[in-house]
């Protein structure tokens, strides 16, 4: 069972490590988009641009599932990995109701998530960073 766990932390890593370089991949896909489309904000801009978020995001996922955490930041973990999967979803979808909610979730996601870690780090007496 314990072999079972250990390559499956692995497959997770190596997981984590292909999306991430996927995202890498997009950033530059994105640039040389950017400098074609002369810095123009355009559709083509936007669907390019949700790889590397949707990657990032299912990276970090990834690596959450690959590390041994406890469950709280485990979920807290998670949801920020979901929250930039939903970022770079949203940017491939026309102006509905429901994008209007992933939006409204990765904001709400994205607040959560820092301001834990902001009370987080209150509450220690030392006020070091980790």
């Amino acid at each position: 069972m314990r072999a079972r766990n250990i390559s499956a932390g692995r497959a997770f890593r190596y997981l984590s490590i292909g999306f991430f370089i996927l995202a890498l991949v997009g950033i530059l896909a994105l640039l040389i988009s950017d400098v074609l489309h002369q810095l123009r904000f355009s559709l083509v801009h936007q669907r390019v641009g949700s790889w590397p978020l949707i990657c990032i995001g299912l990276s970090y996922i990834s690596f959450q599932i690959s590390a041994k955490r406890k469950q709280g930041e485990l979920i807290k973990g998670m949801l920020l990995g979901v929250a930039f999967v939903f970022w770079g979803g949203e940017q491939l979808l026309p102006p509905t109701p429901i994008t209007t909610v992933m939006d409204s979730m990765v904001i709400t996601i994205f607040v959560v998530d820092l301001g834990l870690i902001i009370i987080e780090h209150l509450k220690r007496k030392n006020h070091e960073m980790p």
